[in-house]
């Protein structure tokens, strides 16, 4: 890696992209959504169906970056750790793989709601009810790239603490936000009812900032990574 500073505060620029489209696409959608009841969801979203598509579009931005993210994480934070650099991008790449399916199934909910011959088929509610059972199966589907999520955010924080060119408290935000994304989504799976995700959220979005921020900011100590990354080459030529 030529420039280990650069590429840091690359990925922590795509880091910010990816958690402020998120954010849009939360708020954007945010009351569009009504429990047990398919036909208000449907009236909702055909009213703000321009910011509808803005959401589908923002959720697939970020979660491109958030691929790129991963690819570059991978290699500056390889010296810490090949094996669980390795380990961690592929967990958070399969997270991302999970997201965009769940990005295609939210942006589907707009076929059945639509005007096309072929849904004359179908009365008016069995289409809304369609159209809410898809946006279901997409918050489901959200809810296991979170699990994905927070593992990798486990991962990326040993990795922090075992670093020597970025500070090992970085390790302790990424950790809580791991842990706040795995509890969240768990519960939310085995039950529904209490949906403690949102209340998890502020602590997981945070610990994923503070470590955006800094990587932004800061960059990684370079001299430290290339002495890392000779002694971790070295052991492998050994070995």
């Amino acid at each position: 890696m030529s420039s280990p500073q650069t590429w840091a505060r690359v990925a922590g620029l795509l880091y910010m992209f990816n958690i402020a489209a998120s954010v849009f696409a939360l708020v954007a959608t945010n009351g569009l959504f009504v429990a047990n009841d398919a036909a208000r969801t449907a009236e909702n979203i055909l009213a703000a169906e321009p910011l509808f598509r803005s959401a589908f579009v923002a959720i697939l931005l970020a979660n491109g970056a958030y691929v790129a993210v991963i690819a570059i994480l991978f290699a500056v934070m390889k010296p810490a750790g090949a094996t669980l650099s390795t380990i961690a991008a592929f967990i958070g790449l399969t997270g991302c793989a999970v997201a965009a399916a769940t990005g295609v199934g939210q942006a589907t909910a707009l076929y059945f709601l639509g005007d096309a011959s072929y849904l004359a088929a179908f009365s008016e509610e069995q289409l809304q009810a369609l159209a809410r059972l898809t946006l279901r199966a997409a918050g489901a589907g959200n809810t296991v790239a979170l699990l994905f999520f927070g593992f990798y955010c486990l991962l990326l924080a040993t990795l922090a603490f075992k670093a020597r060119f970025l500070p090992r408290w970085l390790g302790v935000p990424l950790a809580l936000a791991g842990v706040g994304w795995l509890v969240g989504a768990t519960t939310s799976l085995l039950f529904p009812s209490l949906s403690i995700a949102g209340a998890l959220l502020p602590v997981s979005g945070l610990g994923e900032a503070l470590f955006t921020l800094w990587i932004l900011i800061m960059g990684v100590n370079a001299a430290e990574w290339r002495e890392q990354a000779r002694a971790a080459f070295a052991r492998a030529e050994v070995s």
